[in-house]
């Protein structure tokens, strides 16, 4: 089987997760010129400072030399290990989550400028975006399990970032890196294929159905219920299609293809669903892409698997 690999999927860093448990290597990494360093504020990634123009050439990643990052980790909240990327250590900078980005001006490096990875992954390669929204979401998940969920007790970063330890004396508790599985299917009848929308999208907006894994669901039970809970019809056939990352913040998207009737009536979740309809794949190909009607964000697996269905025929 073929692997398909989304939009913030990588496929040359190697995590080396081996060297995470080394404190003397990563500490050795932060003084290395071969190392790089993405740095992250709040939801943001560092990019070039001219990178507020409208052009591809003028848009790209920020990884700094680690030989020149010692006033950014001085700031950092915590600086995790990411993997190795064509063998040089790449790690992440956390910076506080303050109101105005921090200050730092290495005097060997030119300017950088925090903006949306979702907003400009668009202007990145594939590994550059992939790595980014590693760092993002491993921020994510730091910043919001600073204490023991079993005892209350602040944790501590280890093993390169990612496990947090509770330090209270009489737990000890270990907490790993949590991501949230949830289902997104396409549904289609023939040469039909039905899409919704939330009224919080962006005009136009419309998407594949998706939802959450619940405790003791198959992901397959998952599409079934989600599917009837939205939209109030059955669907069978459910075939696994792909999964992409969605560190945003923190989920992953395991994306499934149903078959369902167009005939049965449509019985919307209004606390989820503006609106739903099933549409032609002519109508879907000659989609004006405008406030009036437009498919899901390209960098998104829900438009991956509706181009693939355009592309059967």
């Amino acid at each position: 089987m073929t692997t398909k690999l989304h939009i913030y999927t990588s496929s040359e860093l190697e995590r080396a997760a081996h060297l995470r448990v080394h404190p003397d290597t990563l500490q050795s990494y932060r003084n290395s010129p071969d190392s790089l360093v993405t740095i992250v504020w709040r939801h943001m990634g560092l990019f070039t400072s001219n990178a507020g123009t409208s052009t591809r050439d003028d848009i790209e990643p920020y990884f700094i030399p680690a030989s020149h990052a010692g006033e950014i980790f001085d700031l950092a909240e915590e600086v995790v290990f990411l993997g190795l990327r064509d063998n040089r250590p790449i790690l992440a900078a956390m910076l506080p989550h303050s109101e105005t980005a921090p200050g730092f001006s290495p005097p060997e490096l030119p300017q950088g400028t925090f903006l949306d990875l979702r907003d400009h992954w668009s202007f990145l390669n594939k590994e550059d975006a992939a790595i980014m929204a590693y760092a993002r979401g491993l921020n994510h998940w730091h910043k919001h399990h600073r204490f023991c969920g079993h005892c209350g007790n602040p944790t501590r970063s280890t093993e390169g970032g990612h496990v947090l330890e509770c330090t209270g004396s009489n737990c000890g508790k270990l907490h790993y890196p949590r991501t949230d599985p949830a289902v997104i299917m396409r549904v289609t009848d023939g040469d039909w294929c039905l899409l919704a929308r939330n009224a919080g999208w962006r005009p136009g907006g419309h998407s594949v159905l998706a939802g959450f894994l619940e405790i003791g669901e198959s992901l397959e039970q998952t599409v079934i219920r989600e599917v009837k809970e939205e939209v109030g019809i059955t669907v069978q056939n459910v075939r696994y299609h792909s999964s992409q990352p969605w560190p945003f913040p923190a989920s992953l998207m395991v994306g499934f293809t149903a078959e369902g009737s167009r005939h049965d009536p449509l019985v919307l979740d209004s606390n989820e669903i503006e609106s739903a309809k099933w549409f032609h794949r002519d109508e879907l190909l000659a989609s004006p892409e405008d406030e009036t009607f437009n498919l899901p964000r390209k960098d998104s697996i829900s438009r991956v698997l509706v181009d693939d269905w355009l592309k059967e025929k």
